[in-house]
């Protein structure tokens, strides 16, 4: 009797035993299939990648070239391209074609956020907040540095000026959804290689480049209603030297994922450096 209660006891090990092993085995297969899936989802997001650079150095190449016929546009179409299995979407948008943040006068600045939808007080507010921002008051800042001396807390220095379009975000009275509609409008690269070019702007760029202090808001709005028929024909200038403009690369995997790629870029017309990326994100 004593043997066979030893036979039971045994069993009854060894069917643990089994349980706990099959356990283990589950889970490394389990840790083993997620590595697996992570692995595969960073060789994909890499290729992705890889091809939207491709897409940048192809949109480059294509406004380098010196047949007109050639030449991309920098109207703001998307042309579509494949590279490597992967599809990408690709724009080219002209710096001049937007309306310089710096550069904006109060009317101008009005116009920008009542097109984008701000109303009433918001709009006023907007107004005195840009224009607060673009001035780099000495005063402000010699006041401001002497708080910091001073230990005052949260005292900070602001330089004045736009450093890039999200600086937007940080005027007081601006939200996401405003800043969604005037982001692809406004610049902080308008360079000095020429005035502002209507042909490449959206409507909300025109109306805000087109405002003056004595035009109403009725004038405003019956021009931009004017503006908001898209071009006939696919505009390419002769020279893009010196020129910033804006490429937009969107690459997508058969799978479904992508990526994106953004740049502001300068064309030299030098063999050395034939271009300049200004801006990347």
């Amino acid at each position: 009797m004593a043997r066979e209660r030893e036979k039971g006891f045994a069993l009854v090990a060894a069917v643990a035993a089994v349980g706990a092993f099959a356990y283990v085995s589950f889970q490394v297969l389990a840790a083993d299939r997620g590595v697996t899936t992570s692995v595969l989802a960073r060789v994909e997001q890499a290729r992705l990648a890889a091809a939207a650079d491709a897409g940048m150095m192809m949109a480059i190449h294509g406004l380098g070239q010196e047949d007109v016929g050639q030449k991309w546009a920098i109207d703001g179409r998307t042309r579509e391209l494949f590279f490597e299995g992967v599809d990408l979407l690709v724009t080219v948008q002209d710096e001049r074609g937007k309306a310089p943040l710096d550069g904006l006068n109060p009317a101008q600045a009005r116009s920008l956020f009542e097109g984008a939808g701000a109303t009433g007080d918001q709009a006023d507010a907007l107004v005195a907040e840009l224009r607060d921002f673009q001035s780099a008051d000495e005063q402000d800042m010699t006041n401001t540095t002497a708080a910091q001396q001073a230990g005052l807390a949260g005292a900070t220095v602001r330089r004045g000026g736009f450093r890039s379009v999200g600086d937007l975000m940080s005027l007081k009275d601006m939200n996401a959804d405003l800043y969604s509609r005037i982001a692809p409008a406004v610049t902080v690269f308008f360079e000095e290689s020429g005035p502002f070019e209507p042909s490449h702007a959206t409507p909300l760029a025109v109306a805000a480049m087109s405002a003056t202090e004595d035009q109403s808001p009725d004038a405003l709005d019956a021009e931009q209603s004017s503006d908001n028929a898209p071009p006939e024909q696919t505009i390419v200038d002769d020279n893009l030297l010196g020129r910033t403009l804006t490429v937009n690369v969107v690459a997508r995997g058969p799978r479904g994922a992508q990526t994106h790629r953004a740049a502001i870029v300068e064309l030299t017309g030098a063999k050395a450096f034939p271009y300049w990326i200004r801006y990347v994100e």
